[in-house]
């Protein structure tokens, strides 16, 4: 793998780039472009650091974020107090050190696997619980996610075009197998991700947070930023989303907007709440095996293509296998090094984890699959009951349900896929911290525009800089 300078270069130099954005933009401003533009355009690339986790894209994002709090904003650390319902991403973090001292694998490689899962999942979602705790800011967040879908779309026409080559371009090399790029006939954009799945996946969620932000009026004619007529960007940005060529990706944005709009318009959730409960079902059973999937396969196979429905066969037939080699320890899993992978008598792999549950149960058991499970599960729950349906139609409100509805399309995209995004981390981690500061919605809080709940709430057009 040839790596280009500008790895160390944008690695690196990311830190002292979002201390600049602390000392120029309000800061959960300098938190949102700080993240969103690390994970959008940092390399696919991690640097090995001895006794310590990778240092990746997301610990870029996540220290210079931190060391930014510490010099800039300090005094915000002094609000953050653990709370029960922190008790999932904590219990997630500390499933792997369990997990490895449960497998006789030592203190030293549980306390390296802890780290690295803090890491990834403990601090973005101790900066959510920092900067996203009141509604002005998830709104923001939000606006954010847009608008960073919206930054995507001329380099994913351009690799529609060209084929995903910008990777390779910029940094030196191609994210993941070249040949998954080619789909229906033309190119899937990958951009600076890892797959093609997880960009579409991102301008699902960009598409989504667009179309209700601009249905609830909580854009204006023009962009913020961007000097564009927002109805044009949000038409653009649709299209551009249709061209990453991902019907998984399609039809989860789809029931998305499916379900917020029934529940805007008739206040039943139950749209909503098959979004919430389907992962766990699906585990559950899957992982029982008590479902073998196989009638969703053949369901699949007569409405799909045929390269389509193999790449769900590979999938599910693995998740057959590793699911009973899971049950083989079930509650605190087999650990990391990829121990939970099944093996034939000759000692070769014969499986290939996909779904981001199924890694979770094989390598941290059911411990850990429910941890996990709740950190994204629990977020959507209170968001339900801080804000019932019949405050959706208020902007301000319509504004965050996306930021709800994407944890769930995010779960369950992962059922099948690995494509983790620490933004859905920021997401959760600030739902959960508006619970905890105001759980009956009784404090007046600045992202509404009337404090007075018995008064109209008055759409404003939220500004990122």
């Amino acid at each position: 793998m040839a790596v280009l300078p500008t790895v160390p270069l944008m690695m690196f130099g990311w830190i002292p780039l979002v201390l600049q954005l602390f000392k120029r933009l309000r800061p959960h401003h300098a938190v949102i472009a700080g993240f969103l533009l690390a994970w959008m355009f940092l390399p696919q690339y991690d640097y090995e650091l001895p006794a310590l986790p990778n240092y990746s894209k997301i610990s870029a994002a996540s220290y210079g974020i931190l060391l930014g709090t510490w010099v800039f904003n300090r005094e915000a650390f002094a609000r953050i107090k653990f709370h029960p319902l922190d008790l999932p991403v904590a219990l997630w973090c500390l499933s792997a050190f369990i997990s490895s001292v449960a497998n006789g694998l030592g203190v030293w490689d549980g306390l390296s696997a802890f780290l690295g899962k803090v890491t990834v999942w403990g601090i973005p979602y101790f900066i959510g619980r920092l900067y996203f705790d009141n509604t002005e800011a998830l709104r923001d967040l939000c606006l954010g996610i847009f608008l960073g879908a919206l930054i995507y779309v001329p380099f994913c026409l351009y690799e529609v075009a060209m084929s995903p080559r910008l990777h390779k371009i910029v940094y030196g090399w191609h994210p993941h197998k070249f040949g998954q790029t080619k789909r229906g006939g033309g190119w899937r954009p990958v951009v600076f991700m890892e797959h093609g799945l997880m960009n579409a996946m991102w301008m699902a969620s960009g598409t989504l947070a667009g179309l209700r932000l601009l249905a609830s009026k909580n854009l204006g004619k023009r962009l913020p930023i961007l000097p564009i007529p927002s109805l044009l960007a949000v038409v653009v940005l649709v299209i551009t989303f249709i061209l990453c060529k991902s019907m998984g990706s399609f039809l989860l944005m789809l029931m998305g907007l499916v379900g917020i709009i029934f529940a805007t318009r008739t206040r039943r959730t139950w749209i909503l709440l098959f979004i919430m409960a389907y992962p766990p079902f699906y585990m559950i059973t899957r992982g029982s095996g008590m479902w073998d999937a196989q009638n969703l396969l053949r369901t699949v196979q007569s409405y799909t293509s045929e390269e389509r429905s193999g790449s769900l066969e590979f999938r599910i037939n693995n998740e057959n296998i590793l699911a009973e080699k899971a049950m083989e320890r079930p509650v605190f899993g087999w650990a990391g090094w990829k121990r939970a992978w099944v093996r034939d008598d000759a000692g070769e792999t014969i499986s290939i984890p996909d779904g981001l549950w199924i890694i979770a149960l094989g390598q941290n058991g059911i411990f850990g699959l429910t941890a996990l499970s709740l950190t994204l599960l629990l977020p959507q729950l209170l968001f339900l009951r801080r804000f019932p349906t019949r405050t959706w139609k208020e902007p301000a409100v319509a504004a965050l349900v996306p930021l709800s509805v994407l944890l769930g399309l995010f779960m369950i995209d992962n059922l099948l896929n690995d494509m983790f995004n620490p933004v859905m981390l920021l997401s959760a981690g600030g739902i959960t911290g508006l619970y905890i500061r105001d759980p009956a919605g009784l404090q007046s809080d600045p992202g509404l525009a009337v404090p007075d709940a018995t008064l109209p709430t008055k759409a404003r057009a939220p500004r990122l800089l």
